[in-house]
């Protein structure tokens, strides 16, 4: 059941990261709502030791950094898909 009262989620769109480091510009959520991400890794990472990237969201930017330890066996960015909207 949903009142007036609830803040329901919605998505404005989706970055694919390409295993890579980056950033994107987002469009303005609308007046009183905040902004939102989640990050959906395409490739199985527990089979492929794959890493998904971190990711901050400020001041309307969304960026996206891969670090892990490059002495450990079989690490790499896992491509990866970050949604992105608001509540």
């Amino acid at each position: 059941m949903v009142d007036m009262t609830m803040k329901i989620s919605q998505m404005q769109g989706y970055i694919d990261t390409g295993g890579g480091n980056g950033s994107a510009a987002l469009p303005a959520a609308p007046a009183g709502k905040q902004q939102f991400f989640m990050v959906v890794p395409l490739v199985d990472l527990q089979q492929e030791a794959g890493k998904k990237p971190g990711v901050t969201l400020s001041g309307g930017v969304l960026s996206w950094a891969y670090a892990y330890s490059t002495a450990g066996f079989g690490f790499f960015s896992a491509n990866c898909r970050i949604f992105y909207g608001y509540y």
